[in-house]
């Protein structure tokens, strides 16, 4: 029986891939940005909320990401790293946008619209969506909630930052990502997939945060900078790790009601908003008072996720190195304030049950 319901898992998996790809491919053609990784969320989340026989490939998901981590790597230069000391200012900014909104969303959260203040906490803070359902479900707070409001964030940043970015900085992404079309040689191709395997190792045998992006992004970087090799990912490759990307994240929505959805969706929309309103505010005005790329910053600042923000990076054609550490410096620091504001709310309660 097990190996029945294993085989029916893979099939369903397949035939996820494959609705995905179609999807995918369908919206690329429309010349929407990141077309594929789009149109496969879009048609993997409406799967899932239809009840359709929907699966994530969960055992491929590691080496997706792990490939992620490798095309971050593949675009750090030595002179990227030497202008690395002059990031510091964005990293402060990013800090006070960080603690602004998610100020800003926990008093909206709590208040107005009456979530529980551990629920409000988990949901207010920015991201990542795996250590956020963790810790709700070890805080007490609704934990569906929670998994819900951070699914649509990253959803809605996929499906909005592009077009706004789009129409604010007159960018076509589309044609960003266009140009030259590189093959991988064998060689390349085995330091490519060596990347991958040391990020699947790391995520296996570590406890690093974004172990399974930011080991192989180490290693495709050093790698590139000490000039082993310069392999560039073809787009075809670049277009694959976007569908399985926006599989992961339509799969968010798997067992999720339309009924939940609903009753949620009000609150993943003031979130956002709200994130997106102070990130590119605060990207606005340290562009205006630095020599940083405004789109880069815009991009660093958004409230997506890792991989997500760092594809759209790539399809840029922006310092995707950039992107990348500010983002994971977002969820470092989510992670770092994340227990310690739920522990402060805590003692109250634990007090005033003592003091009974």
């Amino acid at each position: 029986m097990p190996l029945t319901l294993n085989k029916h898992a893979w099939l369903r998996s397949g035939a996820t891939c494959v609705l995905a790809g179609l999807a995918g491919w369908i919206v690329s053609l429309t010349g929407l940005p990141l077309g594929w990784m789009m149109g496969a969320m879009l048609a993997v989340a409406a799967a899932s909320l239809l009840k359709l026989p929907a699966e994530q490939p969960t055992a491929l998901m590691p080496y997706v990401r792990a490939s992620v981590g490798t095309m971050l790597g593949a675009s750090v230069t030595a002179g990227l790293l030497l202008s690395f000391p002059e990031w510091w200012t964005s990293l402060v900014f990013l800090l006070i946008a960080l603690l602004l909104s998610g100020s800003i969303n926990f008093l909206l959260l709590s208040k107005v619209l009456r979530f529980q203040k551990p629920t409000a906490v988990l949901c207010a803070a920015p991201g990542g969506i795996a250590e956020m359902i963790l810790l709700s479900e070890q805080a007490g707070a609704d934990q569906a909630r929670v998994a819900i409001v951070h699914a649509l964030r990253i959803a809605l940043s996929i499906l909005i930052l592009p077009l706004l970015i789009a129409w604010f900085m007159h960018v076509d992404v589309q044609r960003s990502a266009a140009g030259t079309t590189p093959s991988l040689s064998l060689i390349d191709t085995g330091w490519f997939l060596a990347c991958i395997a040391a990020g699947v190792a790391a995520d296996r045998w570590t406890r690093l945060p974004a172990r399974v992006i930011v080991v192989p992004l180490i290693v495709s970087a050093a790698l590139h900078i000490s000039g082993v090799t310069h392999f560039v990912v073809p787009e075809w490759v670049t277009n694959i790790v976007q569908v399985f990307i926006g599989i992961n994240v339509g799969g968010r929505f798997l067992g999720i009601s339309a009924r939940q959805l609903s009753h949620v969706i009000g609150a993943a929309f003031v979130v956002i908003s709200v994130q997106i309103a102070i990130a590119f505010s605060a990207a606005i005005l340290v562009a205006r008072n630095s020599d940083l790329d405004p789109l880069a910053l815009m991009l660093a600042y958004a409230p997506g996720g890792l991989a997500e923000m760092s594809l759209i990076a790539i399809a840029m054609g922006r310092e995707v190195a950039f992107v990348g550490l500010h983002h994971l410096f977002r969820v470092m620091v989510s992670l770092a304030l994340g227990p310690l504001l739920l522990s402060r709310l805590k003692r109250p309660a634990d007090k005033s049950a003592e003091d009974n």
